[in-house]
Order: C-alpha cells, then sequence, then structure tokens
C-alpha cells in the first residue's frame, strides 16, 4: 500500500493472474469504463466501451483515468492474458474488453476524457535554435528531481512541458532558470481523443472546432504518429465545458 496506495489490489490481482495464466481476467470496479465522465456530460450522453487494447488502457492511466494500475496491466498485456473490467452493479452487463490486439474496425473516437490538474512549464531561451543538447539538458533536470511529464511541445527557442500539480517541486523551476533566461508555470487542463482506430482526415480539424465554438483556445495540442491519442491543453477553468463539447461533438 505504501508503493501502489489504492491500486494494491490491482496489483496483487495482477501477480496471481501471473501465476495462474488464465485466457481472461476480470476486475470489478463502482463504475463502467465510459465514452465520457458521466459526472461531466451527463448519464445519457455516455455508453460503457466495449472493447478497447492496453495501449488505451495506458493513454487512460496517464491522465490520471486508471481501468487499471498501470504496474498491474504490465504483466497482463505482456502475457497475453485478456483483461475485463466490470461493473460491480450491473453484474449481467458483459463490461469492457482490453487485449493487446484490438483494433476497432469503424475509425472512431472511443474515450474522450482529460484532467484539470496540470501545470504547464515553458523553457525559453534565444540560444536553443541550432543548438543540441537543449532538450537533454532540460530533461536531465527533470530525472535529477524525479519529476516525470504527460506532454512536451517544442519551438525554435522554447520547449513546453506539463507536469502533474502533484509532482511541482520548486528546486526544479530554480534549476531550471539558472541553466535558461525565462522559465514561466501556469495551471492548466488537458482533455484528449482516445482510439484504437481514429485516424480518419477532419478530426483534429472537427474537433478544434468544436472546442472554438465553446470559445475555448487551444494553448497546445499534441498528437503522435500511432494516432491513438490527440491531446488539447487549455485553461484549467474551461476543462468541463470543453469535454462536454468535445462529446457532443465527436461522441459516438
Amino acid at each position: 500500500m505504501r508503493e501502489f496506495d489504492r491500486g494494491y489490489s490491482e496489483v496483487t490481482f495482477s501477480k496471481i493472474a501471473e501465476l495462474l495464466k488464465p485466457q481472461e481476467a476480470i476486475i470489478h470496479k463502482e463504475y463502467h469504463l465510459s465514452t465520457a465522465d458521466p459526472a461531466l456530460v451527463g448519464i445519457d450522453n455516455v455508453r460503457p466501451v466495449g472493447n478497447t487494447n492496453y495501449d488505451i488502457a495506458d493513454q487512460l492511466a496517464d491522465v490520471g483515468m486508471e481501468a487499471i494500475h498501470p504496474k498491474a496491466s504490465k504483466p497482463l498485456e505482456m502475457a497475453g492474458i485478456h483483461l475485463r473490467i466490470k461493473n460491480t452493479f450491473e453484474p449481467s452487463h458483459p463490461g469492457t474488453l482490453i487485449t493487446r490486439e484490438y483494433v476497432s474496425t469503424l475509425k472512431r473516437v472511443e474515450v474522450i476524457t482529460g484532467t484539470d490538474q496540470l501545470l504547464l512549464i515553458d523553457i525559453y531561451d534565444p540560444l536553443m535554435v541550432g543548438n543540441v543538447g537543449s532538450d537533454l539538458q532540460i530533461m536531465q533536470l527533470f530525472f535529477n528531481h524525479r519529476v516525470s511529464y504527460t506532454f512536451k511541445a517544442t519551438s525554435a527557442n522554447s520547449i513546453s512541458i506539463v507536469i502533474w500539480e502533484t509532482d511541482f517541486k520548486q528546486a526544479l523551476i530554480d534549476d531550471l532558470e539558472n541553466a535558461f533566461e525565462k522559465v514561466t508555470v501556469e495551471p492548466v487542463a488537458m482533455v484528449c481523443l482516445l482510439g484504437t482506430n481514429m485516424d480518419q482526415p477532419g478530426l483534429l480539424a472537427n474537433a478544434a472546432t468544436a472546442l472554438a465554438k465553446s470559445d475555448i483556445n487551444i494553448l497546445s495540442a499534441g498528437i503522435a504518429l500511432r494516432k491513438v491519442n490527440i491531446q488539447f491543453l487549455i485553461a484549467r477553468e474551461q476543462f468541463k465545458t470543453a469535454i462536454i463539447a468535445l462529446n457532443k461533438a465527436l461522441g459516438q
């Protein structure tokens, strides 16, 4: 419990599954893994996620919405054990099946989620442009202070990094300020579109349009080549509005 907090039961569950090697392991939660948070968008505007894969489970954990603790899911994933998440209060419902191989046959967004408990650290220095090693220098400072990040974006003279607010350390900021010209820190929220198969033309534009129609300015955005997670940084106070807007425009 000291190491995993409330995740200790899931880690124990995973260790047992590793030993028994079942085809499928079932874990019970007090809720469904849903397409969005019903507390934010309303119970009538969400549905349980029928199938997804371990990659999406990791993406969820990265923004604090743990389908299962990452330290528990990795052994199951590597052993090829399927994981089913069921709602304790709806025992007859099949729940969500998580496997290594699942990819949706339809191009769609499977989950809309995020968090409003983040900080954006922007490091600016005019000497960055063309300089090999600025990113490495910054990452070394993060490593020295044992701080992980959930998002990073770069330009010619600046690097923006997002961390959990709970991981903030003034000593890290002091070291960054000693090494670079200007460091700014501000609270932000992140909203994410997740899916095993959402590589479709116009998705990014449609998401940005939905946010713009709700007068939400995008501070930064990110999407990796695999296109399983599209991330938008926005003002913290607009988090709920953004989730509702995206769910209305893209939720299925």
